[in-house]
């Protein structure tokens, strides 16, 4: 498996690697993503994986023990993930869990009170999980929650014209969740939604070519979203969707020995 995935890397200068051989408890069509760059602030990382989020919480806390903050989190195919880092612009953080969406956003508004800010959510088995941190940088933040994702390319262009961007996004128990962070100086960020993994890669290469940087991904309902901008300082960005999830954990410490960062999370169908 792993030879078939290191002959897929030499097709072009685009990555996307995938292999055909799957454990039975894994659909075929399953992918793991992974983006990385080069020229992050990060200095070193730190990769976690378990089955259920009251384990992955207690490698969260180890790792904030070590010095570590958590960049990303992510949830598919029975696996909290996690991504660690330091050199980071984050000082402190905490996390919650709620079942219900009214409840969370509940626990959003009075994080915010104490000073913190949304960096990620998550969703999945049945609960949604925010990071929030304290640090340098941070700025008044906004939050959208809506169901039809043809709503989002409007609400992305109607931030901007307000002088917000688009920080993260994600799905969930049927609605998508938005978080926007005030950044006047940003004028455009790109939006694009495929059907399949094969148009998003179409996508991936004309927008590196006219020289954006990806932001974030995202599947839901049966949709990728990606989103992009020009603004961001990363160089050297690739792509990688594997559906062995062994494959995908060799490839992160693959990309960390070329000098590369794991910078996003994502999972969904190909």
């Amino acid at each position: 498996m792993r030879k078939e995935s290191k002959g897929k890397e030499i097709l072009g200068k685009w990555l996307i690697a995938a292999s055909l051989m799957l454990p039975g408890a894994v659909s075929a069509d399953h992918v793991w993503v992974g983006v990385f760059a080069k020229d992050t602030p990060y200095t070193t990382q730190g990769f976690e994986s378990r089955k259920y989020f009251s384990e992955l919480a207690l490698a969260i806390e180890d790792r904030w023990k070590r010095g570590y903050t958590l960049l990303d989190l992510e949830q598919g195919y029975h696996r909290w993930m996690g991504v660690f880092v330091k050199g980071g612009k984050y000082k402190a953080q905490a996390y919650t869990s709620r079942r219900d969406i009214d409840k969370f956003m509940k626990v959003v508004e009075l994080r915010r009170k104490q000073g913190y800010a949304l960096t990620d959510v998550e969703w999945g088995n049945g609960r949604w999980v925010g990071v929030f941190s304290k640090g340098e940088g941070l700025k008044p933040q906004e939050f959208v929650v809506f169901e039809e994702v043809e709503k989002f390319p409007g609400l992305v262009h109607n931030a901007l014209k307000k002088g917000m961007k688009l920080d993260h996004i994600t799905y969930g128990d049927g609605r998508w969740f938005a978080a926007f962070v005030k950044d006047p100086a940003y004028k455009t960020q790109v939006i694009t939604m495929s059907d399949n993994f094969e148009s998003l890669q179409s996508d991936l290469r004309k927008k590196w070519q006219q020289g954006y940087k990806v932001l974030d991904l995202e599947f839901g309902f049966g949709k990728w979203i990606a989103v992009y901008d020009k603004k961001r300082g990363y160089t050297h960005e690739k792509v990688d969707a594997i559906n062995d999830f062994d494959e995908f954990t060799a490839y992160v410490n693959h990309r960390w020995k070329h000098g590369f960062k794991l910078i996003d999370l994502a999972d969904g169908i190909n």
